[in-house]
Formats: structure tokens, C-alpha cells, sequence
């Protein structure tokens, strides 16, 4: 079994070590390997991971309006798929033969593109899964002719059976086995964990802010990840009602500890806030994937979204002084989360060992 994506951002990264690690547990006599650099070569792989970055800091308007002009145009989306895929393809082959792997799947779409491509030549045989990290579906991330492709909302399955995807299953998104469901924590007031994903991006001083204009019993602790500068003016500020954490392997006891997660980002830290069955906010969400994901688990009723600071306080203030609203979001993120990833995992099992039958 291989397990494929790459380092652009770290959600379709988790996303694969999660799955990695399950399929581990669920499949003990399989040999399930991972591998991070496949997005055309290593130096591609570098070059998507420094503009993304770069773009999410610096112009995260552009990044939305690419997202959301290939979003209501399909087939220009086809047409980019069609060109980016032969690229990914070639550096694929190397890795496929080395590890000849009866099934393969991808967390990241460019790298699915090459994949697809393959399976459309007839050169790769195993069975291929697509696994969608975000809530929301784009046409950049589905591809036909690859043999699944897992989304975590029924409304997303529509889209992607829309967009030509054959055999769609909503299936829930894997995460961590350490963000598990936890009763609510016993303090008093109001924990918000603040995260903008592994860069620390949308604008997150403005959302610690409006967190803090809450008032009384509000406390917010606020996940820096890489960008050490944000944490720098954080920790400046010396207010004993905010903590800021840098690079931290200690997610899940942060998050178990918080009453509410709240983020500027989206994807898979909201996924880990459902796990553990937390309350999820959406704060002023980055263009593009975070503006469509917050939307649909919005829609689904997992997650609220503010869209100005205003909002976010007004949020915040109702789940201090709402507890019973609280605990509905809490309950709804708990179901969620209880869907049994591992019967989707033995029945993709049947279905691969089906295959090479």
C-alpha cells in the first residue's frame, strides 16, 4: 500500500500520515509505506510549497480569485489539469516501480493528476483512491480516472459525481488517532484555540482581538505554527489572557483543553476540532479553499462562520453565555466524527483485493 502527498501546507500531509497509520492498525499483515515529495520531483514539490506560502502571506486575494474563477469554469480547470498532469506522471513511475504497491492513495490532487494519467495509459495497475482533505470540492481535485474519491460531505460527493468522479464515497476524514472525542473541559469561562494552520496565516492578530473583546472569563491560546513572528508580537503584548504557542507536537491536549476551536484556515484542523468534538468557528476564512470549506461545514451544521471581526466576537460571546448552544455544535461534531472509518477502510480493502483477484 502507498500513501501519497506533499508537503504544500501541512493538512494534506496529516491527512496522509492519519490514513497511513489507520490503514497500519486496520491491516496489520499489509506493508503500507509513505511517500512526501511526489508533485512532479522534489524541486517541483519545493517550488509549489515556497509560492503557496508565499501567496497565502503576501496576496491570499490572488490565490482566492485563481481558486474561485477555476471553480466556475470547469473546463478551464480541465485544461490545466490536462497540461500539469504529464509532469507528475513522469516523476511518479520512478516511485511506483520501487514500490509496486497493489493500491495507492493520494491526499494531495496534483499528485492524483499523475496518477489518473497513468491509469487512463493502462500503466499502473493498483487500485488508485483520491482523498479529498478539505470540505469542500474543487475541479482541480477530482479526476475521473482514478478508481475512488473520498469527500467527507454529502454535498461534496454531489459535486464531485458532477464534475465526472465515478465512484464517489463520503467517507469521514482521517485524522490523528491522539484527536479523540473528550468530555468538555472543567474550568471555568472560555478557552478559544486560535490556528491558522501550520503557517499561521489569515490574519490572525485581528482574530485573537476580536476573541479578547469578548471580555470577562474569555482566554485565548493561539497555535503559531511556523511564523515566528506572529508569535514574537503575541508574546509582547504580556496579557495574561492569551498564550502563544509556536511549532507544537502537543495539538490534541491543547485542543482537548479549549472549549472552542477557531480558525482562519480550515481543512484539516477543522476536521481534528470535529474529532475531539469541539465547537468549530470560521474567522474571516482565507480565499479560496478556507472561504468554500467553512461554507459547506457551515451548511452542514458543524461550524459557524464570522466573517468580520464584529462577528467573531459576537460568536464568542454567545458560547460563553449559551452553553446549551455550545453543547449542540459539541454534539453535532461528535456524530460526525463517530462514522466508522475503519469499516470505509475494510470495505477498500475487499474492493483492492477484488482487483488484483
Amino acid at each position: 500500500m502507498l500513501v501519497l502527498s506533499a508537503p504544500v501546507g501541512e493538512g494534506h500531509v496529516a491527512g496522509a500520515r492519519a490514513l497511513a497509520t489507520r490503514m497500519r492498525a486496520a491491516w496489520p499483515d499489509a506493508v503500507v509505506d509513505e511517500v512526501e515529495t511526489v508533485a512532479g520531483g522534489p524541486r517541483r514539490t519545493r517550488l509549489l510549497a515556497d509560492a503557496y506560502r508565499v501567496v497565502m502571506r503576501a496576496g491570499p486575494a490572488l490565490y482566492g480569485l485563481a481558486y474561485d474563477v477555476l471553480g466556475r469554469l470547469p473546463r478551464l480547470a480541465a485544461l490545466f489539469q490536462r497540461r500539469g498532469a504529464p509532469a507528475t506522471a513522469r516523476a511518479l513511475r520512478p516511485v511506483l516501480r520501487r514500490h509496486a504497491p497493489d493500491l495507492v492513495v493520494c491526499t494531495y490532487p496534483v499528485t492524483s493528476g499523475g496518477l489518473a494519467l497513468l491509469r487512463r495509459r493502462g500503466e499502473l495497475t493498483a487500485r488508485t483512491v483520491a482523498v479529498v482533505t478539505d470540505p469542500a470540492v474543487h475541479p482541480f481535485w477530482v479526476w475521473p480516472d482514478v478508481d475512488e474519491t473520498w469527500v467527507m460531505l454529502d454535498e461534496a460527493a454531489d459535486a464531485a459525481r458532477g464534475l465526472g468522479a465515478a465512484d464517489v464515497r463520503v467517507v469521514p476524514p482521517a485524522v490523528d488517532p491522539r484527536f479523540a472525542p473528550t468530555g468538555a473541559p472543567e474550568h471555568d469561562g472560555l478557552t478559544v484555540l486560535v490556528t491558522g494552520g501550520s503557517l499561521g496565516f489569515g490574519g490572525l492578530e485581528d482574530a485573537v482581538d476580536a476573541v479578547l473583546a469578548a471580555g470577562d472569563g474569555v482566554r485565548a491560546v493561539v497555535l503559531c505554527g511556523r511564523n515566528a513572528t506572529l508569535r514574537a508580537r503575541l508574546e509582547a503584548r504580556h496579557d495574561p489572557r492569551l498564550r502563544a504557542l509556536g511549532w507544537t507536537d502537543a495539538v490534541p491536549a491543547e485542543m482537548a483543553a479549549a472549549d472552542v476551536v477557531l480558525t482562519t484556515g480550515g481543512g484539516m484542523i477543522a476536521n481534528e476540532a470535529l474529532a475531539v468534538g469541539r465547537p468549530v468557528l470560521f474567522a474571516t476564512p482565507v480565499p479560496g479553499h478556507g472561504r468554500a470549506g467553512a461554507a459547506a461545514l457551515a451548511r452542514a451544521g458543524l461550524a459557524v462562520v464570522c466573517p468580520r471581526p464584529g462577528d467573531v466576537t459576537a460568536a464568542v460571546v454567545d458560547l460563553r453565555d449559551a452553553p446549551e448552544h455550545r453543547e449542540t455544535l459539541a454534539a453535532a461534531a461528535r456524530a460526525f466524527s463517530a462514522r466508522d472509518l475503519d469499516a470505509a477502510l475494510a470495505g477498500l480493502a475487499a474492493r483492492t483485493a477484488g482487483a488484483a483477484g
